[in-house]
């Protein structure tokens, strides 16, 4: 036999035991991946709004401290001080001091009135009421509190150009109303006058310069 032959029948029987032999599947082709699909964006998160600053709080101005009633201001040897229509005026050296309250009346700068009371002592407010000229000295001079009468009135003591002094001496009881009347009226006659000639004098701030007189002399 040939050598032709030989190799037919070869790849014959080949083919033949192959005809049981199980077949391998081929490997697919990988399938191409879809394209994932385009995630959603992510929403931003809500900013919490900042904190409202809280307002400032305004200053609160320092309470000024008034000083003590009875304190001198440094160094001062002598003080002047107005209430309403009352003058509150001491002077002091060494360990001695005197407080009067004055209160004046007049015209184009020229004093014709003036009543000058001191801070009370051992119960009573000694003073001086200087009267214009004109009046009639023996009757002396009367006073009232607003309606009230007040005391017995109080007689001329001398005269000079000026005028005329009353010299007064107060209780307690008196200055303690003067505090609380609206006015004091000093009465006195006039030669060939058929009524009483009046000065009436304002107690507006008589209560605090009082009580300012009596503080600075303790």
């Amino acid at each position: 036999m040939s050598s032709t032959l030989l190799h037919r029948s070869f790849v014959a029987v080949t083919l033949l035991a192959c005809l049981g032999c199980p077949v391998q599947a081929q490997d697919a082709a990988p399938e191409e991946a879809a394209p994932a699909a385009p995630q959603p964006a992510a929403k931003p998160r809500p900013r919490k709004p900042p904190a409202p600053k809280p307002a400032p709080v305004p200053a609160t101005p320092a309470t000024p401290v008034a000083a003590p009633a009875g304190v001198w201001p440094t160094g001062a040897s002598s003080v002047s001080e107005t209430y309403g229509s009352w003058t509150v005026s001491c002077t002091r050296e060494d360990s001695k001091t005197e407080c009067t309250l004055l209160q004046a009346q007049g015209t184009n700068g020229r004093r014709q009135f003036a009543v000058e009371i001191r801070s009370p002592s051992e119960g009573r407010a000694q003073g001086l009421i200087l009267m214009p000229l004109g009046f009639s000295i023996e009757p002396g001079v009367s006073f009232k509190l607003d309606e009230a009468v007040l005391g017995k009135g109080a007689p001329f003591l001398s005269c000079t150009i000026e005028g005329c002094l009353v010299p007064v001496s107060l209780p307690t009881l008196a200055t303690d109303a003067m505090k609380t009347a609206q006015n004091l009226t000093v009465s006195g006659m006039k030669p060939d006058a058929k009524e009483p000639a009046t000065i009436t004098v304002p107690l507006t701030g008589f209560a605090p310069a009082l009580a300012r007189a009596v503080a600075l002399s303790s």
